[in-house]
């Protein structure tokens, strides 16, 4: 997009072919807003896909799934450790051997839907194939035609028709063999209903999440493996214009570097594609799946592996194994050791630095002294020892307590106020002195966390941004460094998902299940425990683990941890340069106060008030049944009415009540007793059949109400979350880009026109709610890097500007929309609407420098 040679190239190449066309959405949201717009040109008209104008389009996966089997893995950063590839392997195996133990029945089963599989993978290939984009470089207008009219309307059209031909291809083939598959059917059946019984209520969500997570981001697993041999830091800072190997020394490299870096971004000759140039080419929600999966390759699991299997469930170790390991399994090829342990030595080095470039001694050092940290706001020092010389270890912070300050309170504008009485006190933190910081690490063996370190550190503000648009929630970071034979907190669980970035040294974490149901997934962090405790309760599943730089450790929120700084294992490599005097980890935290009960707690009241203040019913408002609480309550429980647990008097009445006897010889109190308590159940009954209407009522209008409970929990998500830190390809289409470059350009090209491309900057930073009769955006470009350190500042439009500020926000990477294509009445509207979200730095765009003035305006 920034070549203006090849953006008009393309321009008068496709735009010809689109002069009448109009985005299908708009039809589509006229219905859905219920308003009717002025001078909408009608027809069976469809989106305007410009995807190829933009010079990091999302890359065609079939055409690197072909070219990446040849591809090997000495592209460095990372990637699979060959422990990581053996057990891949051994999986690999043992899957086939399970597959060639299966039963004739199974094999029955499968083959009596093999046919609908067969034709559903061919439909999805032909799918696949109509939505691939046209190469820029063809010039055969009836290709860019053809490639136009492939969207997904059409592709629905053709499908039935498919399936039609396919049904009476093989009419009398199901007819024949109709009674068979239906009796292997019922068998099946009736075989999976006795085995529902025997699963645990937990795992009854593992089909939602398999839907939930295999979304429109997956991507083909060969080139999740090519590029997850990248290293973070390279994820997050190529653009795709060169291969350079970003590190934390990047502005010292020489240029023999930058020659064997243009080197390496040539395909090699087997054709392999170097992934430092590829990965320019990428959309931004694939660039994140594609850094968790960096994050997560030694452990040779994949993302949808690890959402599948890990996320929310158990821990997960992403480390290199012993580099002196070797087995038969290793030396496939019968190479000689020393080329083994050459490759060995490799893999270690780019293991061990793939984490460099966020944090070090050095740069917690120049933090703190240049940002005048604050004790208890952005740094703890803290210690866990025996400080009572019991015995018993505890945690101790060494944080001077903040001062109280009174604050004088001002007047207001007619002068009341200002009074002593009026005055408040707050609390003044104590900047830290870094030479006491490092005095209380090297002498007392004190760790420092630092608190929010994105604050103050770009790289590590741009991974957290980049996961939260992975993970859809909040995602936050501490950093802890900690001397050697050291610990610095006690035993513990955390109400937060959390990934552990070993940046420098070693640190051995243990790690433990729930102690019970009640502290699984818990929404409050814990207490402090106790070594007894710990002891005692130490029965479910355990991980002791080293953890060396390179290495990341995933464990959900609840699982209780500690951990200590210990020295070099024997099987880890020495390398120069390399601390280990001391251990330092980035934690990165996610899925705080984000799970169901969060959402209910916004729905329900809300379902409540609305149903409770509803025009159609007044169920809710009526008054509570005449003296209800003189029957109802846990002094008013009664036992199951099956009489094994009623006293001998009223087990004989009860059983000359159902016998239909005349009571003779039944003692009178107890009968009468009975009768008491049989109408006390009956009054508790009707109480709790209304009592349920009710509910059900509540749950029903709740049902009605989710769009608008996403919304505000939208809003929240929005308030919550970090400034989009954007990626030089995103930046590169925003105000701030054409902000610094203003001298380059055009004055047409300084602002928007009819004929002006535009898209969200970055998917989900912005959300169009209505209030009020008003359509509002909120957004969150102008958030703080504090959590909640500036309020959200909600833009107020009117309701007729809805659909096309809903179609802004709907187009994504890699799609562009028209301004003139957008739903509304008036071109001016249409760009005035535009200018406003593209000056507030959320919208991107292609400015021209070949205005549309066809369009009237004025």
């Amino acid at each position: 997009t920034n070549n203006s040679n090849d953006y008009s190239h393309n321009k008068q190449r496709l735009t010809h072919h689109i002069n009448n066309t109009q985005h299908h959405y708009q039809q589509q949201q006229q219905h859905k807003m219920g308003k009717k717009r002025r001078n909408v040109q009608k027809g069976d008209d469809d989106q305007f896909n410009l995807d190829k104008f933009d010079d990091h389009t999302a890359i065609k996966n079939d055409h690197l799934a072909s070219t990446t089997n040849n591809s090997n893995n000495n592209n460095g950063g990372g990637g699979m450790s060959r422990a990581a590839k053996k057990r891949a392997k051994k999986r690999a195996k043992n899957s086939s051997a399970v597959t060639a133990t299966t039963t004739a029945d199974v094999s029955n089963k499968e083959s009596a839907r093999s046919s609908d599989a067969e034709h559903k993978s061919i439909l999805k290939q032909q799918s696949e194939s109509q939505k691939m984009q046209l190469p820029l470089d063809s010039d055969d207008d009836d290709d860019v035609t053809a490639a136009i009219q492939l969207k997904e309307p059409q592709v629905m059209a053709i499908k039935p028709d498919k399936i039609k031909k396919k049904k009476k291809k093989k009419k009398k083939e199901k007819s024949n063999e109709t009674q068979l598959v239906s009796a292997k059917h019922d068998e099946a059946k009736m075989e999976d209903d006795n085995n529902m019984d025997e699963i645990d209520d937990d795992n009854d969500n593992d089909d939602n999440l398999n839907i939930m997570n295999n979304n429109d981001h997956d991507i083909e697993p060969e080139l999740e493996e090519l590029l997850s041999t990248l290293t973070p830091m390279q994820i997050l800072l190529l653009d795709g214009k060169d291969a350079t190997t970003i590190t934390a020394a990047e502005s010292n490299e020489s240029n023999d570097d930058e020659k064997e870096d243009e080197a390496a971004a040539q395909p090699d000759a087997e054709g392999a594609i170097n992934p430092k140039h590829v990965i320019g080419d990428i959309t931004t929600e694939l660039r994140a799946r594609i850094l968790l999966s960096s994050l997560l390759s030694p452990s040779g699991v994949t993302v949808n592996e690890f959402y599948q299997q890990y996320w929310g469930k158990r821990p997960l170790l992403a480390a290199l194994d012993d580099i002196n390991e070797n087995d038969d399994d290793d030396n496939d090829d019968n190479e000689p050791s020393m080329k083994m342990s050459a490759e060995a030595a490799t893999e270690s080095a780019n293991h061990i630095t793939r984490l460099d470039g966020f944090l070090n001694r050095t740069i917690i050092d120049e933090m703190i002294r240049k940002n005048k940290l604050r004790y208890g706001l952005d740094l703890n020092v803290t210690r866990y020892t025996d400080s009572m010389g019991n015995g018993l270890r505890h945690r101790i912070t060494l944080d001077p307590p903040p001062k109280k300050k009174k604050r004088r309170s001002k007047k207001n504008s007619i002068g009341v106020g200002g009074d002593d009485d009026d005055d408040q006190e707050e609390l003044e933190y104590i900047v830290a002195n870094p030479n006491d910081v490092w005095s209380n690490v090297d002498t007392s063996q004190c760790t420092v966390r630092l608190l929010r370190p994105h604050e103050h550190n770009d790289n590590i503000h741009s991974l957290l941004s980049v996961l939260e648009s992975e993970f859809g929630c909040m995602v936050g970071s501490n950093a802890y460094l900690t001397p050697l034979n050291s610990q610095g907190f006690a035993p513990h669980y955390d109400d937060v998902d959390v990934f552990i970035l070993q940046l420098e040294g070693y640190k051995r974490w243990r790690v433990y299940a729930p102690f019970n149901k009640r502290e699984t997934l818990p929404r409050e962090s814990s207490r402090d425990y106790t070594e007894k405790e710990m002891e005692d309760n130490m029965a479910g599943e355990e991980m002791d683990v080293v953890l060396g730089p390179g290495d990341v450790l995933y464990f959900p929120r609840g699982w209780i941890h500690q951990a200590e700084t210990v020295s070099r294992p024997l099987g880890a490599p020495k390398m120069d340069g390399v601390k280990d005097d001391h251990s330092l980890h980035l934690t990165v935290s996610a899925m705080q106060n984000w799970c169901w009960a969060d959402f209910l707690e916004m729905l329900m009241p809300e379902a409540l008030e609305s149903a409770a203040t509803s025009d159609k019913s007044t169920s809710l408002r009526e008054g509570l049944p005449k003296n209800f609480v003189n029957y109802m309550g846990t002094m008013h429980q009664l036992d199951d009415d099956d009489g094994e647990t009623l006293p001998e008097g009223l087990k004989q009445a009860s059983a000359a009540l159902k016998s239909g006897e005349d009571g003779e010889g039944v003692d009178e109190d107890a009968l009468m007793e009975l009768k008491a308590q049989q109408r006390i159940r009956a009054q508790q009954q009707h109480f709790k059949d209304e009592a349920k209407k009710r509910i059900m009522r509540v749950c029903k209008q709740a049902m009605s109400m989710l769009d608008d409970a996403c919304d505000q929990i939208g809003k929240r998500f929005l308030s919550d979350r970090l400034p989009p830190a954007l990626l030089e390809p995103e930046r590169a289409l925003t105000k701030e880009a054409f902000a610094n470059n203003a001298a380059n350009y055009h004055d047409a090209a300084k602002k928007i026109w009819p004929n002006t491309l535009c898209r969200l900057a970055r998917p989900g930073i912005a959300r169009l709610v209505i209030e009020e009769s008003q359509a509002v955006l909120y957004h969150c470009n102008d958030n703080s890097r504090v959590y909640h350190g500036t309020p959200l500042s909600p833009m107020e439009f009117e309701i007729d500007d809805a659909p096309a500020i809903e179609q802004l926000l709907t187009t994504v990477e890699p799609h562009w929309i028209m301004v003139k294509d957008l739903i509304h009445g008036d071109i001016e509207d249409k760009m005035e609407i535009a200018q406003t979200l593209y000056d507030e730095g959320i919208l991107a765009a292609v400015l021209t420098e070949s205005p549309d003035r066809s369009v009237q305006t004025g």
